[in-house]
């Protein structure tokens, strides 16, 4: 009987040793094939490709950089920088700055608000974060339309001062519009109660207990760092952000931003038409295909001209890329779709 429950023991081990090895060679045979389209494709696309990197279960699994790029250099993560910006608000939170997100921003900014605007008071954080405050506001136009509010944001010397002066064009969390001037007001929010510049907030609360060194925002004439496009990073401490984050909000057994915030930050408060996403708290969120009758649940940050991170919690995931593709096809998500995401179903 001893030996016989000895066999059983070790076919158990040896089972499940193999299922581990499938979970490996299956990722790792996704990740070969992407590497082998990246170097051999001619669509001029892929040579504007900058990062490719994966991390799973404790450890990266893949790290590349292409075209020249080097991994020291700092790299603009454009609107990704919003989905920062939503942990930072969490933090505020956490530490007592702000009570919570459903504060009105007039009580932030009375300066900016009349008693006649009566809409406009019914603005709160929370429909910040969700991109859904009402404000008249179009950015999805071309740069140099002067429609675009965000472009005329970005040259207007004051950010929150533009996005706090915009007229209400709707109730505020009745419809998703895209905005980038709300990441600002939040940053606002975050320097007036905290005190102290986003920038330092950022570094005392996120950047330095994730011991993420090199960085640097982009400002305007007053001194507010760009909350909606303007942080660089290195893209390996953006998927630490990132492995944070899949952690529940620890890093090294330390609380840096509350789980609950991310429960919130990670549920799809509006459907949008940006590829059939939904829209949490400044974070992209998607039930994604793994194969017929499976999907995952994938948390995003995304950026302008292929900054990408997908987040797979259901998997210990996280997939990153970084691109110069502006106006040109995007190379990270078509490589997540094609080859990482049909891998996943024999991933443990």
């Amino acid at each position: 009987m001893k030996r016989h429950g000895i066999t059983i023991a070790f076919v158990l081990f040896t089972s499940l040793s193999l299922i581990a090895q499938t979970s490996i060679s299956a990722l790792g045979n996704a990740i070969t094939k992407a590497e082998n389209r990246i170097e051999t494709s001619s669509i001029p696309s892929f040579r504007n490709l900058e990062s490719f990197i994966v991390w799973h279960a404790g450890s990266y699994k893949h790290i590349n950089y292409y075209n020249g790029v080097s991994g020291e250099a700092l790299h603009q993560v454009q609107s990704q920088t919003k989905s920062i910006v939503s942990l930072l608000m969490g933090i505020a939170i956490d530490k007592g700055f702000v009570k919570d997100e459903y504060e009105p921003i007039s009580f932030f900014f009375p300066e900016f608000f009349r008693v006649s605007d009566s809409l406009k008071s019914l603005i709160t954080i929370r429909d910040l974060l969700t991109m859904s405050a009402g404000l008249e506001w179009e950015e999805m136009l071309p740069f140099n339309d002067q429609r675009n509010n965000n472009i005329r944001m970005n040259y207007s010397g004051s950010y929150l001062r533009y996005a706090l002066s915009l007229p209400m064009a709707s109730k505020p969390y009745t419809e998703f519009k895209y905005n980038s001037g709300s990441p600002m007001i939040v940053a606002g929010i975050i320097e007036r109660t905290a005190e102290m510049p986003l920038e330092k907030f950022a570094e005392k609360y996120l950047f330095g207990p994730l011991e993420i060194i090199n960085y640097r925002w982009l400002k305007d004439s007053t001194g507010l760092c760009h909350a909606g496009g303007g942080l660089f990073l290195k893209p390996e401490d953006m998927v630490k952000i990132g492995v944070m984050v899949l952690n529940k909000g620890k890093w090294e057994g330390k609380n840096i931003v509350p789980e609950e915030w991310l429960c919130r930050s990670f549920e799809p408060y509006f459907k949008t038409t940006f590829n059939d996403h939904s829209y949490g708290y400044f974070w992209w969120i998607k039930d994604m295909k793994v194969s017929n009758g499976k999907s995952t649940k994938v948390i995003s940050a995304q950026g302008a001209g292929g900054q990408y991170m997908y987040i797979i919690p259901e998997y210990d995931l996280i997939v990153s890329f970084t691109e110069d593709n502006f106006g040109t096809p995007l190379v990270g998500p078509f490589l997540f779709e094609a080859y990482i995401l049909p891998a996943l179903k024999d991933l443990q």
